[in-house]
């Protein structure tokens, strides 16, 4: 489930990665923003936290609280947390 418009993804600018409170601030908003997420969705996946945090980037920068280059950091610590290499076997119920 992709839900970002093209409007939305743009490249870092030329220069500017993200410095390490951005990041360390990208990671406290994820792990907030997935609290908030755990206590409402009772079926979490993989899409279901893509498109959850794709609807509280959006609100933030349409609020002015996440700046482009606290997207670059967000968008790049989603990749890494996101990414299918730290899957989980879930048990069967």
């Amino acid at each position: 489930m992709q839900t970002l418009e093209k409007s939305d993804q743009y490249p870092a600018p030329a220069g500017s990665a993200p410095t390490l409170a951005e990041r360390i601030d990208a990671i406290e908003q994820f792990l907030q923003q997935l609290v908030l997420l755990l206590e409402v969705e009772p079926e979490l996946n993989r899409e279901s936290i893509a498109a959850w945090l794709d609807i509280v980037g959006r609100s933030e920068r349409a609020h002015g609280l996440q700046s482009r280059r606290q997207k670059v950091a967000m968008d790049s610590l989603r990749a890494v947390v996101l990414s299918p290499a730290v899957d989980v076997l879930r048990p069967a119920t």
